[in-house]
């Protein structure tokens, strides 16, 4: 399967563009986790421009400047540095300063390795940029995978605060871009994919003409495969101790969501899980929700996995290592795919939001999911300025949605206490399968929106 050479991020390419073309300093930072697609984004982005796109290597400094001044001697035409390479990053900013005048791109991708190599670089850049880069037109663009490093390069205690010109967190993309990486399945099974793979482009690029259930298999579950290892391999990248990270992302994947939860879970004290918790939150892997019309101090908060692999991953591989290792991957894919209404079931409550985003049957001021002890919304999108909110279930099932679905979800909407009692509110149903008859005649009758799969497949498709 062809895919397309470059999907999304137009909007974080233009900002370069725009970037490269005035006049002037800029120091761009740019960062997100492995695999999003940060280094297509800035290839492309050299493509039309001036300048030389470096990739920083775990190797020695002396190895590493040898290595930028034979790429400098090819692609600038300058012969001599292949002998005599930079021995100091201020021999090499000195010659870009020197032998650039017109706007000229100096890209370095995964930063933080050269960073690793000498952990007084960022110095070296804060002392440059204040008296001689600032003055004049190159463009620093630095780019890391660490999201903790870099992010730690743009708190104040770095020397490079308060340097930056603009920064960029390059995130996954939304389901809409990620069909356009799985033209050849059906709908159901982009959802499933999705579900799986998330909007990692690299992820996503696995899975191709093969049917579903073998893509799943020969990519996911084999002891050789790329995605089998993928997890382990990033956490313990960024994370001295992943064995307590593993156990609450575990507890997390498979439905212990509240702090209590996790901590009964795992056995460890809540100190120890908060403490953790936080780690996660920075690295963006965790993130803690709350009911859509709470306040940010709600103690009813939950813990989420913000990356679907690692849902996936935790859920399915984690917990059945025995079985992929005795080579029994394809009775457990059999089994997966046959519950997929249930793997894809929070799945398709995101991409219902994105779908209500695009649909906008009003202008949402905020939108989410609603709980209340037992009791649970999918989506509730409301506007604080008009007092309009919208109550809206998601039903990923083989059923046909009828009217119990509906009528139950207008007695819990009675337990949302927000706006007033004149607030105006709209009904929504989404649903897999369709809707009875009974259900589209009480629809017309009480104006209730309803939506099924051909729907959302012409809204994301398109």
């Amino acid at each position: 399967m062809e895919y397309p050479e470059f999907v999304n991020r137009e909007e974080e390419l233009v900002t370069l563009r725009e970037r490269f073309s005035n006049r002037g300093a800029e120091f761009i930072v740019v960062y997100g986790k492995r695999r999003i697609g940060k280094s297509a984004l800035l290839q492309k982005f050299m493509e039309d421009a001036d300048g030389i796109y470096f990739f920083c290597r775990i190797e020695s400094q002396k190895e590493m400047l040898k290595r930028f001044s034979s790429q400098i001697a090819e692609e600038m035409d300058m012969e001599y540095l292949k002998e005599a390479p930079f021995t100091t990053w201020d021999s090499l900013l000195d010659f870009f300063i020197r032998n650039t005048t017109d706007n000229f791109a100096i890209v370095f991708d995964e930063f933080p390795y050269a960073v690793g190599a000498n952990p007084a670089l960022p110095s070296v850049f804060q002392d440059y940029w204040d008296t001689k880069l600032k003055k004049t037109n190159l463009k620093i663009i630095i780019c890391g995978s660490s999201v903790a490093v870099m992010e730690s390069l743009l708190g104040y205690k770095s020397p490079l605060y308060g340097r930056r010109t603009a920064q960029m967190n390059i995130d996954q993309m939304n389901f809409k871009n990620s069909c356009r990486f799985m033209e050849n399945y059906s709908f159901v099974e982009k959802i499933t994919v999705y579900s799986i793979c998330g909007g990692t482009p690299a992820y996503l690029m696995e899975f191709g003409d093969a049917p579903l259930n073998r893509c799943i298999e020969d990519m996911i579950f084999k002891k050789d495969a790329f995605m089998y290892n993928e997890v382990p391999f990033l956490l313990r990248e960024v994370l001295k101790e992943p064995r307590i990270y593993f156990s609450i992302l575990n507890a997390i994947s498979i439905g212990k969501t509240t702090l209590s939860e996790i901590v009964n879970h795992t056995g460890y004290e809540k100190g120890i899980i908060t403490k953790y918790l936080s780690v996660l939150s920075d690295l963006k892997l965790v993130s803690r929700q709350i009911p859509v019309t709470e306040g940010v101090k709600s103690r009813k908060g939950i813990y989420v996995i913000n990356d679907n692999f690692f849902v996936f991953w935790f859920r399915y591989v984690f917990n059945n290592m025995e079985m992929i290792e005795k080579n029994l991957s394809s009775e457990l894919v059999k089994s997966i795919l046959e519950q997929s209404n249930e793997m894809c079931s929070r799945t398709f409550e995101k991409i219902c939001v994105e779908f209500l985003l695009m649909k906008r049957p009003f202008d949402f001021t905020r939108i989410g999911s609603w709980w209340h002890g037992e009791s649970e919304i999918d989506i509730i999108a409301l506007n604080d300025n008009t007092k309009e909110i919208l109550f809206c279930e998601c039903k990923y099932t083989n059923r046909m949605t009828d009217t119990d679905i509906y009528h139950n979800l207008r007695e819990k909407t009675r337990s949302v206490k927000w706006g007033s009692p004149e607030r105006k509110e709209t009904y929504c149903l989404i649903s897999k399968s369709g809707f009875t008859k009974k259900m589209k005649k009480l629809a017309a009758t009480d104006n209730v929106l309803l939506f099924d799969l051909n729907d959302l497949e012409k809204s994301f498709t398109e």
